[in-house]
């Protein structure tokens, strides 16, 4: 009996131990490493500024320097010996200095370094509010001590975050980087301006091992926004003027418009709904023909999920497609029209979808800071990138001059073919539709998109990456990913009408008509 009392009492302990640390939940944990890590005296904290050296496995020594500046600059540079390793984001694009040189980061690696830019700004505080989702917590241990485990996730990138269970500070990073996976070690914490910071960080990688040593944190020192900025290399060939060169690809977009009149492609879609934790909660896969017409992309979808629409579904989809197409041609006619002012200035306002396209690129320049003029390698091309962002002052007069006002982002040119061959953007700040009371965009809503050259002579798109978090009425909550891939150019001859038809097999295909 008495073993049994044992075996009972030590289940029971077992058993409250694990509900203990089930109910600890992500965000009772969050609130205790802020109230840790500093409570209100966090608040205050606009910069920081960290200096250090550093010690390698293989006893070399260094330096290192951590920057931030709110709401969301982060710079870190490490040299030791011969090695040197930056890496920054500036609000705008994420850049990398190592033993590959000088780039722009795109894709996973930028969005994690994002991700890690604004957990350090903030110290953890309106997640929600930058779109970062946290998932359950796991326990763990760090050194043999108790910890709890948090993954921590942004636009499809994630960094786990590991609490010490007795103070709440944080004692260790795990993220994977394109080397693979990285360690970070958090110790030695001592009050700085109210906050406490870690004096003492080792760093572990496949390759390498560094143990730094923490000599000053500044808080709340000025900081140049120039430290932020990609650096300008020596001896660097001549870079355009940005007006002229964007003047050059908006006067070149009626020749571009043509020779993307010669093709058709494939597009697959895929959007992912994500709940409140940022998981999908449900993914759609549709796929689609896509044929430029009249200086738009008309998509004929063909199946969803992996299955082709029904006979009748597919019917009522061409019948969808062939309406659109009749107004895009008559769209057009009516502009060739006004273009030969057979209908004199009565109709002046049907400019308006004409310019869209012009202004949207050129407003970009007029209404935006440019920065970080430079040369870069894109996907064996040559291109001229430069960084954007919001002009302080500017009044928009309209709401597409209001929405291009807020963003930021950094845009890739082909000099040569004075073409846009990528573009990332993403809002600063909420923009909101009848004073919110409709709809409101977060300000972490993001887009990127991509384009391939095709036939030697013209760049097409091959891919798109939409992130949005809006919010209508006040009350539903909209959070999507949506991925689209470009695929299958075909080159073919047009005219100026298009029908459907169908072949001998009932499948039916758009086909350019002879007038």
């Amino acid at each position: 009996m008495k073993k049994f009392l044992l075996s009972v009492l030590a289940f029971s302990l077992a058993l409250f131990v694990g509900l203990t640390a089930a109910a600890q939940s992500a965000g009772k944990i969050i609130d205790r490493y802020k109230k840790a890590s500093g409570g209100d005296a966090v608040k205050k904290i606009k910069t920081t500024f960290i200096t250090g050296s550093v010690k390698s496995g293989d006893a070399l020594t260094g330096t290192f320097t951590q920057q931030t500046t709110l709401p969301n600059r982060f710079r870190t540079d490490l040299q030791v010996g011969e090695q040197k390793l930056s890496q920054c984001y500036n609000g705008k694009s994420v850049w990398r200095m190592d033993s590959k040189g000088l780039r722009t980061l795109r894709g996973t690696e930028a969005k994690r370094l994002r991700l890690e830019a604004l957990l350090a700004n903030s110290h953890l505080r309106d997640l929600a509010k930058a779109r970062i989702f946290v998932q359950p917590p796991v326990k763990t241990s760090v050194n043999g001590a108790e910890a709890f485990a948090i993954e921590f996730n942004h636009e499809e990138a994630q960094t786990t975050l590991i609490f010490d269970a007795q103070s709440g500070l944080i004692r260790k990073q795990e993220r994977d980087t394109a080397e693979g996976a990285e360690e970070i070690f958090y110790s030695d914490y001592r009050k700085v301006d109210g906050v406490m910071e870690p004096f003492a960080i080792t760093i572990k990688t496949a390759a390498n091992e560094w143990f730094i040593t923490i000599e000053q944190v500044e808080h709340n020192r000025p900081t140049d926004e120039i430290a932020f900025r990609y650096p300008q290399l020596p001896n660097e060939k001549p870079l355009p003027e940005v007006e002229t060169l964007m003047k050059a690809v908006v006067a070149n977009q009626e020749k571009i418009e043509a020779l993307r009149e010669k093709y058709t492609f494939k597009q697959i879609e895929t959007e992912n709904k994500l709940d409140g934790n940022g998981r999908v909660k449900e993914q759609v896969v549709r796929i689609s023909e896509v044929t430029p017409v009249g200086g738009r992309y008309v998509e004929r979808l063909v199946s969803v999920n992996g299955k082709a629409l029904a006979a009748k579904d597919q019917q009522d989809e061409d019948r969808r497609v062939q309406k659109e197409i009749e107004k895009i041609l008559e769209e057009k006619a009516k502009r060739e029209r006004q273009r030969l002012g057979a209908e004199g200035d009565k109709n002046k306002d049907e400019h308006a979808d004409e310019e869209r396209a012009k202004f949207t690129i050129l407003g970009i320049l007029r209404l935006s800071d440019v920065t970080s003029v430079r040369r870069e390698i894109f996907r064996g091309h040559e291109v001229i990138a430069f960084d954007f962002e919001p002009k302080k002052g500017v009044k928009p007069k309209t709401r597409m001059e209001a929405i291009v006002n807020k963003l930021a982002g950094t845009m890739w040119i082909d000099e040569e073919a004075r073409q846009i061959v990528r573009l990332e953007a993403r809002f600063v700040e909420a923009y909101n539709f009848g004073g919110g009371m409709l709809a409101k965009i977060s300000p972490s809503t993001a887009l990127a998109l991509e384009q391939q050259k095709v036939g030697n002579e013209v760049w097409m798109p091959s891919y798109t990456e939409v992130n949005i978090s809006l919010r209508v009425f006040l009350l539903a909550k909209f959070n999507r990913n949506v991925v689209s891939q470009y695929s299958d150019y075909k080159k073919y001859s047009i005219d100026s009408q298009y029908e459907m038809e169908k072949p001998k097999d009932g499948k039916p295909s758009e086909k350019p008509v002879k007038n």
